[in-house]
């Protein structure tokens, strides 16, 4: 991504000889960014990083680039908020990053798609979607996923379906944690299979998901895991999303779940038989 920099310094430039002076830097500088870089500590960095959110500066244009590219999430975001309050910066970067999502391998991919998906490019979804369909690395589907959790737009539930049947159970849980943050969500359908799933933390995610839409269809197979379930946070989120849907037809297995040998299951048991109509 390197080879973007000297445009990216130009449209800084550009920007720089039509500022006021109101839009220094607050203290930063970008020596004070490669000082935070090499101490190797996050807070440092999205310190200097936060210090310099006004700073008109061309040698902090590569700088962050290489922070768009650290292996900490927590320092890839703060490099994209320091790049979103640079929107001819910016723009740059989101074409870049789309080119990333196209052609590049998953590390390439990983670092784009938290880019895109922190300051929600929408127009970034075609490539999301093309990109999780290319068999990459869990920690690259990961962020993708990711990403469409921050965008929380409507047009990112094909990918979240996709990530859904994922071979890798941490990618399958993300995507149903992220069903439920998007904007006019309407129901939690197709996150229902999920309760089925072999791995326990996937049913446990899912069942906090149908549960918050007070998914009707799932009332079933939530009867059964939080009686049978051999997890006992699959059973407690079970009991929790039974008293969400409020149907009465849920009362006998809750009553059975106010037994649980755990006291945190047959708590949210009694708490969700209580909620009943």
């Amino acid at each position: 991504m390197k080879n973007i920099g000297m445009k990216l310094v130009a449209v800084a430039l550009t920007f720089a000889a039509s500022a006021t002076p109101a839009l220094a830097g607050k203290g930063g500088s970008n020596g004070k960014i490669v000082d935070a870089v090499r101490s190797g500590s996050v807070d440092a960095i999205i310190a200097e990083v936060e210090r310099a959110e006004g700073l008109i500066c061309e040698d902090c244009v590569q700088t962050m680039i290489n922070l768009t590219e650290d292996d900490r999430l927590e320092v890839r975001e703060v490099a994209a908020w320091w790049f979103a309050k640079r929107p001819g910066t910016k723009n740059i970067m989101v074409s870049q990053m789309k080119d990333d999502l196209k052609l590049g391998d998953g590390k390439h991919v990983r670092n784009a798609a938290d880019f895109v998906g922190y300051v929600r490019e929408y127009t970034a979804l075609p490539e999301l979607r093309a990109a999780m369909a290319r068999g990459l690395d869990t920690e690259a589907k990961l962020a993708i996923v990711r990403a469409v959790g921050y965008m929380a737009h409507l047009d990112g539930n094909g990918i979240l379906k996709t990530a859904m049947a994922d071979g890798d159970a941490k990618v399958r849980a993300a995507a149903a944690t992220a069903w439920r943050d998007v904007l006019g969500q309407v129901d939690a359908q197709p996150v229902v299979a999920l309760l089925g799933d072999a791995d326990a933390n996937v049913r446990a995610q899912a069942a906090i998901v149908v549960g918050a839409y007070g998914e009707a269809g799932a009332r079933a197979t939530l009867e059964i895991l939080v009686t049978s379930d051999a997890d006992a946070y699959v059973r407690r989120n079970a009991a929790w999303a039974l008293g969400k849907i409020g149907s009465a037809q849920s009362t006998q297995a809750l009553t059975t779940a106010t037994q649980d040998k755990s006291g945190l299951v047959s708590g949210y048991a009694k708490a969700a038989l209580a909620s009943l109509k």
